[in-house]
């Protein structure tokens, strides 16, 4: 039986392991980030994400402005950062509204066109050896 040595291990990325972050003046939850969106429109990279508010934290609007960097992290099954992104927007907005006729959850909805998309790479090989 031959034997296989030059084998590295692969863990598909899923779509609900992920953190993101804003810079460190504008300190809202990890755990407040539900979902996000990147895609093009037309020369711009827009990223949406948007984040529950809760009695503990709501968000402030003028610290909009203050969003200097966002970094979103990819995990694997077990929790690690193993890769990501980090960009500057360039342009950003927020929305959030509230209603008497809907008894759903507070949300604020976020847009920015991100400038300088910087990829986040952790060593693989320090991955692959927990296997």
């Amino acid at each position: 039986m031959s034997k296989i040595t030059d084998f590295t291990p692969i863990e598909p990325l899923k779509s609900n392991r992920f953190i993101i972050k804003f810079n460190d003046e504008v300190k809202i939850p990890e755990y407040l980030f539900r979902s996000f969106k990147i895609y093009n429109e037309g020369e711009n990279i827009i990223f949406k994400t948007k984040i529950f508010q809760t009695v503990d934290y709501s968000f402030n609007p003028s610290d909009l402005f203050k969003i200097t960097d966002v970094t979103i992290q990819y995990l694997d099954p077990i929790g690690e950062v193993v890769n990501g992104l980090k960009f500057k927007p360039k342009g950003s907005n927020m929305e959030y509204k509230n209603d008497y006729k809907d008894d759903g959850l507070s949300i604020v909805k976020f847009q920015f066109i991100i400038d300088n998309i910087t990829p986040i790479y952790k060593n693989i090989e320090s991955w692959a050896k927990r296997w």
